[in-house]
């Protein structure tokens, strides 16, 4: 499940995700997947500093949208 890619975010929606904690040191430096319909699933790395909640957007803590990885997927897409 990736964090809803609008509305308000909270940091237990974030945690809930990712499972990194309440604060923003805990998310510094790890990695992050969405998925672009002109792309495919792209991945990135949170900052070392200064990022907004709004980052965290449509982003999982996996390639959730990838049928060929070891988790629970929605091969339909």
């Amino acid at each position: 499940m990736a964090v809803p890619s609008s509305g308000a975010v909270g940091f237990s929606t974030v945690n809930s995700v990712f499972g990194y904690g309440g604060a923003m040191s805990g998310y510094v430096g790890k990695y992050y997947y969405w998925y672009d319909p002109s792309w495919g699933v792209l991945s990135g790395q949170f900052p070392g500093s200064n990022f907004p909640m709004t980052l965290f957007y449509g982003k999982s803590n996996h390639d959730e949208w990838n049928c060929a990885c070891d988790c629970n997927c929605n091969c339909g897409k």
